[in-house]
């Protein structure tokens, strides 16, 4: 579940209802009562959260709507725990709730069974709200549920998922951190004249660490309030470690809270937690958890997430924790083997992407774990399969190379950038790219001499993308000095082209085409060394180079034909949907019919879509907007392109004028 998510759990499986603000969330909560009214039945809510998320506050807004729809009623609200989280008796609710309904103190019965009857017997036909805050168990509730008073509704907030009481017809709702909008607001507001006085980048900056959560933002505005001064050292040093925010004075609430839920877990609860805590990445699927723990979880995983001390996303599969509660585990001094952890996680994270990442490309890999993948027997999963495990696992993966040099496997932490590259080359994510590959080179400088020629030319590949053509030869250079004195024949012939690359972006096609021939020579004298299939894949990747320079020197027709030769390979080729795309955008623009032109541009639009690349297919539907001789056909696609350009916050969205 991701930020701006609310849990609703019925007697069924749980399921994400996603929700914009407060207001949506309350809506879903107001309707579910309005439902309940209709067929004579008292309204029965139940909200699930970490202290701090806000539980009381969605309780009073959900009266005052209610208050608004129906008018006025009592409100009774009773506490039903003590500050250390132990249960209060049964006993004690009942008076408290009887007193609520005003009947005097020397009129209660003694006993908890006459208590309960006088409830029921008071309560009956009467409209009230009752808030049972911080319940503990069940049982605390049950006896407060009115037996004959359909216009009632009992709220329970709870730091558990009281999931017994689905069968009492309540509705479950888990109450996780606020979305980033509202997360925002509530520090403006909470900080009041002082956040005139904090740079925006750094408020936004200290909204995210503080991961939305309510109190802890306001402990935190508390601590900045009327000297603005000291925000830029405590995001700094938040920067830093997370745990910081659990250091301060003014938050040792939050860190009680935290605390006092996990003295509450078992012994082998509270090892799976600190062990799920170490995996890397935002989130993780209980696969992943099995590998960190050695057994499988999943049970102490949804204990876990009933105890608020872990989220679940139902429509992704993944688990994932607030910042601090996952900080709070690190911070354990119970963690044992640590580093033996890491190390079983990080090499099973490479052999999954190793796997994953055959099939994205037919490119040539250093590294013994694709060797070991190719000769396991089991199967590749096909295109989209691989796609779709990247989407939901690259961050983590990214996150693994560091952890692989914390855990003295240079040799995992360089494979890992290998297996990644490909998916981060194909959606444009620089900044992972960028610096999963710093700490990969700086891995394979110390391990492999042939692992820092692939990753020097796949930085290389980055520096191009961000459009820094002269950090981009330095790589290629780098990358081909250590082919040449290896004699890697495939590290020869990539770099070259690379570098042909380059001189094309600068505008120097003749140097451009130069290197290209020179690729192919080398591809035609490497003979065996290179094999058979890859030998044919390069030389059609250079035919699309070639397209691409001609097109800069305005020579379409030597364009169109260079391009065709590529495509006799693409086009055949299962698992090049990219490559095809991108020559099809050479037809797009090349092509001398303007509607056949356009028809390339929307084939190249259609590929890209199927392997989720957003940009690429806007670029697509942009071009085909400027070739379609049809006003209504161009405007359409430009139509789709800016939408697409808007979505993934490219500025050139602003640039497309639909007239």
């Amino acid at each position: 579940m991701r930020e701006g998510a609310v849990v609703v759990m019925g007697a069924g499986p749980r399921r994400a209802v996603p929700f914009l603000d407060r207001a949506e969330q309350r809506g879903t909560i107001g309707r579910y009562l309005a439902s309940r009214r209709e067929l004579d039945l008292p309204g029965l809510v139940c909200v699930h959260a970490s202290a701090g998320l806000g539980s009381y506050s969605l309780a009073a807004e959900v009266y005052e709507d209610y208050r608004r729809a129906e008018g006025d009623c009592p409100y009774l609200e009773v506490q039903a725990a003590t500050a250390d989280g132990e249960a209060l008796p049964l006993e004690d609710l009942l008076r408290q709730v009887l007193r609520g309904l005003e009947v005097p103190e020397r009129e209660l019965p003694s006993k908890d069974a006459d208590l309960a009857q006088a409830y029921q017997l008071l309560s009956a036909g009467r409209r009230f709200v009752l808030l049972l805050k911080d319940v503990v168990d069940v049982a605390q509730v049950e006896p407060l549920i009115p037996k004959a008073a359909p216009s009632a509704v009992v709220l329970v907030t709870s730091r558990r998922a009281l999931r017994r009481l689905a069968a009492s017809n309540f509705m479950l709702v888990q109450l996780p951190q606020l979305p980033a909008p509202e997360a925002r607001e509530l520090l403006l507001a909470s900080l009041g004249p002082t956040a005139a006085e904090i740079d925006d980048a750094l408020l936004d900056e200290l909204g995210e660490l503080c991961g939305g959560h309510p109190l802890l933002i306001r402990l935190v505005a508390a601590h900045l309030l009327g000297r603005a001064r000291v925000a830029e050292p405590l995001v700094n040093r938040i920067r830093q470690s997370r745990a910081a925010l659990l250091e301060l004075d003014v938050t040792q609430p939050v860190a009680s809270s935290i605390k006092l839920a996990y003295d509450g877990l078992t012994t082998e609860f509270a090892r799976v937690f600190r062990r799920v805590a170490l995996l890397p990445g935002p989130d993780f699927t209980a696969e992943a958890a099995e590998v960190a723990c050695g057994g499988d979880v999943t049970e102490m995983l949804d204990e876990l997430v009933d105890a608020s001390l872990l989220y679940y996303d139902d429509a992704r599969g993944r688990y994932f924790f607030h910042a601090l509660v996952r900080e709070h585990a690190k911070l354990q001094e119970e963690t044992e083997d640590r580093a033996e952890i890491l190390e079983r996680v990080v090499t099973w994270y490479l052999a999954e992407a190793a796997r994953r990442d055959l099939a994205l490309s037919g490119r040539w890999r250093i590294g013994d774990v694709f060797a070991e993948v190719e000769n396991s027997g089991r199967p590749v999963p096909t295109r989209d399969e691989a796609l779709a495990w990247f989407e939901n696992e690259w961050r983590s993966v990214a996150a693994c190379v560091a952890e692989a040099v914390n855990a003295s496997r240079n040799d995992v932490a360089w494979q890992l950038c290998v297996a990644l590259f490909k998916f981060l080359h194909m959606h444009g994510y620089t900044t992972a790219w960028l610096e999963t590959h710093r700490i990969g080179i700086e891995a394979a400088e110390l391990d492999s001499e042939a692992g820092f020629m692939q990753l020097a030319n796949q930085r290389g590949a980055a520096w191009m993308e961000v459009g820094d053509g002269e950090k981009a030869r330095a790589d290629f250079e780098a990358s081909l000095a250590v082919a040449l004195r290896l004699r890697h024949h495939m590290g020869m012939q990539s770099n070259t082209e690379w570098l042909g690359k380059v001189d094309a972006k600068q505008r120097k096609y003749a140097d451009a085409h130069r290197r290209y021939d020179e690729s192919e020579r080398m591809v035609d004298e490497a003979g065996a060394n290179i094999p058979p299939g890859q030998a044919v894949r390069m030389r059609a990747l250079l035919h699309l180079q070639h397209a691409r320079a001609y097109l800069g020197e305005g020579n379409d027709a030597a364009a169109v034909a260079s391009v065709r030769r590529a495509l006799e390979f693409f086009d055949a080729t299962a698992g090049e949907r990219e490559n095809t795309a991108k020559c099809q955008m050479v037809l797009g623009e090349a092509a001398e019919d303007a509607l056949a032109g356009a028809e390339a541009y929307r084939t190249a639009a259609e590929l890209f879509r199927a392997d989720g690349l957003k940009r690429r297919q806007a670029e697509a539907w942009h071009g085909m907007g400027s070739r379609h001789p049809d006003p209504q056909a161009a405007r359409e696609a430009l139509e789709q392109a800016r939408a697409l350009y808007a979505e993934v916050g490219d500025p050139r969205a602003e640039e497309i004028d639909l007239g």
